[in-house]
């Protein structure tokens, strides 16, 4: 027993023994290195790849600075309110907004020769019976007469054949419809009339004072003009030329070279001096080259209110004039030219 007892005990004392040293191993064991790897950088955000915005160029009207046509050509408009309405508005003729800059077209004075003012207001008559007396003798070309009234307006934009008609007496501006050009049929004696002006605009006069290009204003008389077409606009943008006009010149001839005034001082037609003119027709007044401050489009040509297109036809005053007037297979039209003041008051 006591044999057994020492033999446990060095196998306890043994097992003891191997514990601490296990114990202590552990205690100074070393633990393992672990290497934590570094984060990843951060993403960089890939920019989807977006197509550049192109401002697409604005795109021009097709037959005039303005989407719309002048609604009443009647309606009084200011120097100051045109030049307001016509800010921004792109010009058909880039060297004249170098040139014509709006203090100058502002400073253009209303035709005062012959005594527009003195009769200012004052109404004319315009008949079968008053033409008749003006032309004399003079001999017509077959078919129906278009006269002009320089300085007198209609009572409506629109006026068809009736047995006579009382124009208001005004000063033409360069600006406004400030005249009359309506057909006269000496056959069924009666006359129409339409808002027109036979005056060069504001933007010409200063263009032709400062060489631009030449502004002329037709003086009056009785002429014989060839029916055809105004202009090609090819050269601006436009493939197409007014079609329905009369032409001082044209097949089959023509009234030939005539005697008009020819704007010098860019203040007006006052002072102009005498010159002659080949190349001034009787067309719409509203044209590709109708710049922003204008309400109509002329350097010398006689116009009527309204305006044509390929795609829109004629329209306005200029339509009903047209039919009127009956251009079809004539080969000459006589056209007349008056001041006002040279007709009878009625």
């Amino acid at each position: 027993m006591r044999r057994r007892g020492i033999i446990l005990g060095g196998a306890g004392a043994a097992a003891a023994a191997g514990l601490g040293a296990w114990a202590w191993l552990n205690a100074h064991k070393k633990p393992p290195v672990v290497t934590t790897p570094p984060p990843p950088p951060p993403a960089v955000p890939i920019e989807p790849e977006v197509a550049p915005v192109l401002t697409p160029e604005p795109e021009l009207p097709l037959s005039s600075v303005r989407p719309q046509l002048i609604a009443n050509p009647l309606e009084w408009e200011s120097p100051q309110a045109a030049l307001v309405r016509g800010a921004g508005l792109p010009w058909r003729k880039t060297i004249l907004q170098e040139s014509v800059t709006p203090e100058r077209w502002l400073a253009v004075r209303a035709l005062t020769e012959p005594g527009f003012g003195a009769r200012s207001g004052a109404g004319v008559l315009v008949s079968d019976a008053v033409l008749r007396a003006h032309i004399g003798e003079r001999p017509l070309k077959d078919g129906p007469v278009v006269f002009a009234v320089r300085g007198a307006r209609p009572p409506r934009p629109s006026n068809g054949f009736a047995q006579e008609y009382s124009l208001a007496i005004i000063p033409p501006d360069h600006l406004n419809f400030c005249c009359t050009i309506g057909v006269w049929d000496p056959i069924n004696q009666e006359v129409s009339a339409y808002a027109a002006s036979t005056v060069p605009n504001r933007t010409a006069i200063v263009s032709s004072a400062l060489g631009v290009q030449p502004a002329n204003m037709l003086l009056p008389g009785i002429f014989d003009y060839t029916p055809g077409s105004h202009s090609n606009y090819k050269k601006y943008g436009f493939d197409f030329a007014i079609v329905g006009a009369l032409r001082q010149n044209g097949v089959g001839g023509g009234a030939g070279a005539l005697p008009a005034l020819r704007a010098t001082t860019p203040t007006g037609m006052q002072g102009a001096s005498v010159d002659k003119t080949m190349d001034d027709n009787i067309h719409c007044a509203e044209t590709p080259l109708l710049e922003p401050f204008d309400r109509f489009s002329s350097e010398g040509c006689m116009v009527v209110a309204g305006r044509y297109t390929p795609e829109e036809g004629h329209s306005g005053p200029w339509a009903r004039f047209l039919r009127d007037a009956r251009f079809q297979d004539r080969s000459q039209v006589t056209v007349i030219l008056v001041n006002s003041t040279a007709l009878p008051v009625g």
